[in-house]
């Protein structure tokens, strides 16, 4: 039996949890938990069967006193750095943090030097790419069903929180190569926040891939496609769209009396992903079916079977994870200094965050709001006042 950690009681969080106690076999337990507020603990606690004494206050406590073998970060960007080299210091068996994987390219590449360091694994929790027809998607574009990747085209909404997913994404699809460059440009005409630190209204981007395929990015646009979650993927030889799609909110499982001003977290656990393609003999659009499973708990099992060897590249490594920052800051980059930026990014803080404080992206609407108040506990209108 497994025993893990979870910091921050979030949303986020009971959908890490109920993954893991979904893992076939059930090998781990939630053995601890923390967070800053007593509410939070409390019903997460009761939820989900935490004994009282294995509540913390402090992670930094919890993570000493109770030596996990799994760790799952589940705050806030802002608290992903800082989480993961506390936990790596403790040297469990691995950490699940949750995307992004940082606000920048040198948190996350502290993130990865004290886990190494440790002899730590780092899986940043991007769970899409295991939903089961995403899988089979990936393996019917390794088979040439749609011939070779010329492009493929992501939209959804702020580039750290949903557009990350789609770049991760396309990065999977086209089996994780080289990213060379990334050309693109940011708008931000307001003071607006989200998970207390500054975001952008729209991003457009053309990211080129070793192997000659791109990936064009749109955020904040209405997207010309049905995906959201998902991409459209134009091979030589046809095209194939993924998407999501999750039950009525009446058919989702239940938080309980867990505090819930987004719905049940379980419509991230139920959700699944769909897949259609079109070539020369499909006979019109085919659609993709494999047997449905948690995509959360089958990022749970990889973390598992890496731990005991049976994964040695898994497809939430911190690695990939680290891919999927670096192509973001860089389109934050080509942005402050208007021009194609070539692969390795050397800028290590965030570009975005560089232009706001020089005054490079002056807003035409002053004061500062949250994107994320809705969700915020207390009397406090952004995390920060927390």
């Amino acid at each position: 039996m497994y025993r893990t950690a979870i910091i921050a009681c979030g949303n986020i969080a009971r959908v890490h949890a109920r993954a893991w106690q979904n893992v076939p076999g059930h090998p781990v337990e939630i053995a601890a938990i923390a967070d800053t507020h007593p509410d939070a603990l409390r019903e997460f606690g009761d939820f989900f069967g935490v004994p009282e004494s294995k509540r913390y206050i402090n992670y930094r406590e919890m993570l000493d006193a109770e030596h996990p073998d799994f760790v799952d970060v589940c705050s806030w960007h802002g608290q992903h750095a800082e989480m993961v080299i506390a936990a790596a210091a403790r040297r469990p068996k691995a950490i699940i943090c949750q995307k992004p994987m940082a606000l920048s390219l040198g948190d996350a590449e502290r993130m990865m030097i004290a886990c190494a360091r440790n002899g730590v694994k780092l899986m940043i929790a991007y769970q899409r790419p295991h939903h089961a027809t995403w899988l089979k998607a990936r393996d019917l574009i390794r088979d040439g069903v749609i011939g070779k990747i010329i492009q493929i085209s992501v939209s959804d909404g702020t580039l750290l929180n949903t557009n990350s997913h789609n770049i991760q994404l396309a990065l999977f699809l086209t089996g994780n190569p080289r990213v060379e460059w990334v050309m693109g440009a940011v708008e931000r005409t307001s003071d607006v926040m989200e998970r207390g630190f500054p975001t952008e209204e729209r991003t457009l981007a053309l990211v080129g891939l070793a192997g000659g395929a791109q990936i064009l990015v749109q955020g904040g646009f209405p997207s010309p496609y049905r995906t959201g979650q998902g991409a459209r993927v134009v091979g030589t030889e046809g095209l194939m769209e993924l998407g999501t799609s999750r039950p009525p909110d009446h058919e989702l499982r239940s938080d309980g009396a867990m505090w819930q001003p987004e719905g049940s977290s379980a419509k991230y656990n139920d959700e699944w992903g769909w897949v259609r393609y079109l070539n020369a003999t499909s006979g019109g659009w085919r659609n993709v079916e494999a047997p449905w499973h948690d995509a959360w708990v089958h990022q749970c099992q990889e973390a598992i079977d890496w731990v005991e060897g049976r994964v040695t590249d898994p497809i939430s490594s911190a690695q990939k994870g680290y891919a999927t920052q670096e192509v973001m800051m860089a389109l934050y980059e080509s942005a402050r200094k208007r021009r194609r930026i070539d692969l390795p990014l050397k800028t290590r803080v965030n570009p975005l965050q560089l232009m706001i404080e020089n005054g490079d992206l002056p807003v035409e609407w002053p004061g500062a709001y949250e994107t994320r108040a809705t969700i915020v506990r207390g009397e406090g209108m952004t995390w920060n006042e927390q």
